[in-house]
Order: structure tokens, then C-alpha cells, then sequence
């Protein structure tokens, strides 16, 4: 089976290939002549119709082709999808304010980060004054013009009386807190998924001090095996492995970190991209967001900047930032309004292409573009 290595770089370079160039609407792939082809999706939603044999790839062909985020794509006539794009390699181009924002003032008059359910039906605020964590329920998922607050909240003064972050498990099941008055990480469990109703402290935390005393976000791979921790003393992103994942009482530090200090001199909250390739840090000091790459996804020791900073405008202390699954859409709190604002970005999709490998045959149809950025078969 080809792989991308086959096709970019290595000694015998680029295998040809027809470039249909944007493209919008219904296109027709006959693949009898040709066995790779480059596409870059235009506006609006697009149909690529596969006709023909592959006849250079023993029955398969290749389409490398930049897809639209926001828009869907359809290939059909084609009765096996063996490998489907599952992240997006790009430089966020533009932060482009959505003018939707949702105060949380009435809550708490220092918020410090928000944190939100898988299909963005729930959002959690943490703040400072308060010393607790409140509910919010968005009518439209993701849309935060349709969100009210569930007259819900928890209060983690117990455990540390400067709170500045809050991270979660994948079901809501588990949430994390990290502050700064003990620079610690504690654990707590939702015995009601999402329901912060239902939450208790585990009695589990985790000290970050050694690496850094002034904590300001965190944040978890998928499977909550590695952890890291945004600090504003040093300026850097650090480390962990949790050996029983989503255990703190079995963290410890990877002695790995990467500074962010040459961007921003007061980091404040990260964000990664769902394979953990990419990670996004918001300052306070710059106003802004910067994107890095991890050409070994989730270990830091491989983080470099992308040089890409866009400002967010609308609030002078950005205190955290979120972003939906396919990172169409970004999240971000502020202290100086006390409001949560919701933005889109726009990214360059750059190189190296992203592909398909499609073995023609009966007509069937694919849907693509799902929150991994995978192909799955249309039922």
C-alpha cells in the first residue's frame, strides 16, 4: 500500500500527479490515466465522483487535497476508504471575532478559565472572587449568544483560595482544578457526568511548585496519561505522566518544558489540537494567541514556534482559552469585562498534503470532515 512518504520527498522526489486546483461543486475523477490527483476545496461543499481504475496503484488512488473546515465533502463512487486525514497540519491564518460574547460577572468578577463538555451543550467557568467552579448550559451547542447559567456551582476554597484553571476527563466524569496558593493540582469526581451538582473532592492532588509557583492553566491528553501545566514565573509549558491515567496520586514530572517566554512574558492558558501535533497559548502581556507545533505529538521536547501571534482584541487580560473539536471555533475569558467571547479562525493548510487512499469500485458514498478528521462510511 502507498504511503505519503511515497509521494514527498525521499530519492525519487514527487510521484505525478494531475492538480485539478480549487475545485467547487461536483468534480470527476477518472482515474484510469491517472492514479494521484491534488485538489483544494473551494467554497461551499464539494462532491468528488471517482470513475476509472487506478490503474498505476493496483486498484488504489491517492487524493491529496487541502479540505474546507467548515464545509463537508462527499466521494462516491468508491467502496473502500482505507485511510482517512486525521488532523489538520496548518497555521492558523486569522482570529476573527464572532461580536458574540456572554458575561459571567454576575458569577464572578475574576474569572480565570473556562473549560467545556465534548459537544459544547455545557460550558464551566472558574473564578477567583468566588473560589468556585459555575455551570453554564448553551441552548445551541457551541453558540455562546444561546448560553444562560444553570444556577450551578462548586466551591473549591478547601483546596486553594486562588484558583486559575480547570481541565476535565473525556466523559465529564473527572474534573481538575490548578491554583496557585498551594501551586497544586487537585482532583475531583462528578458522580453525575457534567453535573457539577454531584462533584467531590478526591482527596488527590499534585504540587507543580518545583517547576513553576505561579500556575496559571493545565490541560490533558486524550487518555489523561500526560498532563501540562502552563506557569507564569517561568514562562513555560511543562510535563507529566500520570502512570494510571487520570490519576494524580501516580503524576510525576517528565523534567521536560518549553519556554514561551520569547512570545509572551505572562502566559496564562494552553489549548492543544485533538492529536496533540499543535498547541495554543494565550497571553496577557501580548494580548494574544500563539500557536506552537510538536512534531512528535504531546512531547514538548519537539515543540517549536510557528511564529503565527494573533491578537484577540476584545479584552485586555485573556485569562483562558478553549476551542470546539475540529478547532473551527475558539473560546476565550477575560478579566477585564468578565465575559467569555467566541471567535473563528481561518488557517493556511499548508504542506505536506493530506490524503486518501481510495480503492474504486461499487458505488458507495463517504462523508468526511468528522471531529478527527476522519472518513467513515455513510450509513
Amino acid at each position: 500500500m502507498s504511503k505519503l512518504s511515497d509521494f514527498v520527498g525521499g530519492g525519487s522526489g514527487l510521484k505525478p500527479f494531475k492538480d485539478l486546483g480549487t475545485v467547487t461543486g461536483t468534480v470527476n475523477l477518472d482515474v484510469s490515466a491517472f492514479g494521484s490527483f491534488r485538489v483544494k476545496q473551494g467554497a461551499g461543499a464539494i462532491t468528488l465522483n471517482v470513475t476509472g481504475k487506478a490503474a498505476d496503484t493496483a486498484g488504489y488512488v491517492e487524493l491529496f487535497f487541502y479540505p474546507n473546515l467548515a464545509q463537508s465533502v462527499t466521494i462516491s463512487g468508491a467502496d473502500l476508504v482505507e485511510n482517512g486525514y486525521k488532523t489538520i497540519t496548518a497555521n492558523m491564518a486569522s482570529l476573527n471575532y464572532d461580536n458574540v460574547s456572554f458575561s459571567v460577572s454576575s458569577q464572578d468578577g475574576a474569572p480565570r478559565g473556562i473549560a467545556f463538555n465534548n459537544d459544547l451543550s455545557k460550558m464551566y467557568m472558574i473564578g477567583l472572587l468566588s473560589d468556585s467552579v459555575h455551570q453554564y448550559t448553551l441552548s445551541t451547542t457551541g453558540d455562546l449568544g444561546t448560553a444562560s447559567y444553570d444556577n450551578v456551582s462548586f466551591n473549591i476554597n478547601a483546596q486553594d483560595g486562588f484558583p486559575e484553571g480547570i481541565a476535565f476527563n473525556n466523559n465529564l466524569s473527572k474534573m481538575y482544578m490548578v491554583g496557585r496558593s498551594n501551586n497544586s493540582v487537585y482532583q475531583y469526581t462528578l458522580s453525575t457526568t457534567g453535573d457539577l451538582d454531584t462533584a467531590s473532592y478526591d482527596n488527590v492532588s499534585f504540587s507543580v511548585s518545583s517547576q513553576d509557583r505561579s500556575p496559571r492553566g493545565i490541560a490533558f491528553n486524550n487518555d489523561l496519561s500526560k498532563m501540562y501545566m502552563i506557569g507564569d514565573s517561568n514562562d513555560s509549558v511543562y510535563q507529566y505522566t500520570l502512570s494510571t491515567p487520570g490519576d494524580l496520586g501516580t503524576a510525576s514530572y517528565d523534567n521536560v518544558s518549553f519556554s514561551v517566554s520569547s512570545q509572551d512574558t505572562a502566559p496564562q492558558g494552553i489549548a492543544f489540537n485533538t492529536d496533540l501535533s499543535e498547541i495554543y497559548v494565550v497571553g496577557s502581556d501580548g494580548g494574544s494567541v500563539y500557536q506552537y507545533t510538536l512534531s512528535t505529538p504531546g512531547d514538548l521536547d519537539t515543540a517549536s514556534y510557528d511564529s503565527v501571534s494573533l491578537n484577540i482584541a476584545v479584552d485586555s487580560l485573556p485569562k483562558g482559552i478553549a476551542f470546539n473539536n475540529d478547532l473551527s471555533k475558539m473560546y476565550m475569558i477575560g478579566d477585564s469585562n468578565d465575559s467569555v467571547y467566541q471567535y473563528t479562525p481561518t488557517y493556511n493548510l499548508a504542506l505536506p498534503f493530506i490524503y486518501q487512499i481510495i480503492h474504486t469500485g461499487n458505488a458507495a458514498t463517504f462523508n468526511t470532515l468528522n471531529s478527527d478528521y476522519s472518513i467513515e462510511v455513510a450509513t
